[in-house]
């Protein structure tokens, strides 16, 4: 049915990626058309009244290309896509022409305009960027690389960064820092040394030795098929309660011989007991919901009365590696630079004040968890605050 609703000011109206359920006009107010990068927004324009967003599902477009915020109290009409789907239908072919041709060229300027805005992105490595570091490294290494014994590659230092340069068109910055990513999560090395016209001079970067190039591969392989799909980017985007579980749960079955399938099979309450344990985190249907949400697939089946959890070891590793990534993307655009020398960043203990379904840290007087909504026991008086 269609209704009515206010937004109050910095309320989001809807997300990029969400599903376009309603045609959405502005009836007073404001709406800022933004994309969220990171930690991030990237302005692309601004709606005032009597203006419409939500109009491409009419024509097959089924995710918003871009997110919507309040920029003042706004209200709008919002009417259902089916039905306005059902009066364009019994509407004259002129008029169906009409719309579908303005519509397109709507689509057409929002492309263009959603383009310049990630050009201009000052990022040391914007999102829509990733892919391509990671393509470029892959590709290089892979080519111009001396293969290993033991499945590893190294290329000298010089050689690799000429190539990837006059080849791909590749920023040395860049290059270099996207190379850091690699070595911080140990899935590459430098060999360091002296420089050949300076013997007393500071170490310098000789070679670089690639431990995994497959994986790599499959990393970028994976990151730009989520990355331009609608709807799939959230598979993409760094989640610590989401990966600390994948985390678990892998370490788990890297201890047991996968079948030829590649999956493997835990006991359920064995591995309910080792997430307690560590993440404080009782698991329940909702925290499976949450993880398929992610891209995580596991399987429960019952054998032989007992319940086990399944899943594809080698996908839930490539997944939990391309998060580990995308966390050293997210610190690299926030400093400007991948700090070699930063610790391990610990899995957060148990807290006092913690949510006893997921872990979260809630306040004394929290009734409900803001993360997964589990009701909190009230404290008592005797209780610390």
């Amino acid at each position: 049915m269609s209704q009515q609703k206010t937004y109050k000011k910095g309320e989001y109206l809807f997300k990029e990626g969400d599903k376009i359920t309603h045609l959405i006009f502005v009836q007073s107010g404001g709406v800022n058309g933004q994309l969220i990068r990171g930690k991030k927004n990237m302005d692309l324009f601004q709606l005032g009244s009597m203006q419409l967003m939500g109009e491409m599902a009419l024509f097959g477009q089924g995710q918003h290309p871009f997110s919507a915020v309040a920029t003042s109290e706004t209200k709008t009409f919002e009417i259902p896509v089916d039905s306005m789907k059902q009066q364009i239908d019994s509407s004259p072919q002129l008029f169906k022409m009409t719309i579908k041709s303005l519509a397109e060229r709507l689509k057409g300027s929002l492309a263009d305009i959603k383009s310049n805005r990630l050009e201009k992105d000052s990022s040391p490595c914007p999102e829509d960027q990733v892919a391509q570091a990671f393509g470029r490294i892959f590709h290089t290494a892979n080519h111009k690389s001396e293969k290993e014994k033991d499945g590893s590659s190294t290329i000298v230092w010089p050689m690799y960064r000429q190539y990837a340069q006059r080849v791909f068109g590749e920023s040395l910055k860049r290059l270099e820092q996207a190379t850091n990513v690699l070595v911080k999560l140990s899935l590459a090395t430098y060999e360091m040394g002296k420089p050949e016209d300076d013997p007393e001079g500071a170490d310098e970067i000789k070679s670089v030795t690639f431990k995994n190039l497959p994986v790599i591969e499959a990393f970028f392989a994976f990151y730009q098929y989520h990355y331009f799909k609608n709807g799939k980017s959230d598979i993409l985007k760094p989640d610590d309660f989401s990966a600390n579980i994948v985390d678990v749960f892998v370490k788990a079955g890297s201890a047991l011989q996968p079948d030829r399938f590649g999956v493997v099979t835990l006991d359920f309450s064995e591995i309910s007991e080792k997430v307690k344990s560590e993440l404080n985190i009782n698991l329940n249907n909702d925290h499976f919901a949450r993880l398929e949400q992610k891209g995580v697939m596991t399987k429960r089946r019952t054998i032989a009365d007992k319940v086990r959890l399944e899943f594809e070891l080698k996908d839930l590793q490539n997944l939990l590696f391309t998060w580990k990534i995308l966390k050293e993307f997210e610190k690299w655009n926030e400093k400007g630079f991948v700090d070699l020398n930063e610790k391990d960043e610990k899995k957060a203990k148990k807290k006092e004040n913690s949510c006893p379904e997921c872990g979260a840290e809630t306040m004394p007087a929290q009734k409900f968890c803001g993360e997964c909504g589990a009701a909190l026991a009230p404290k008592t008086s005797g209780q610390a605050a």
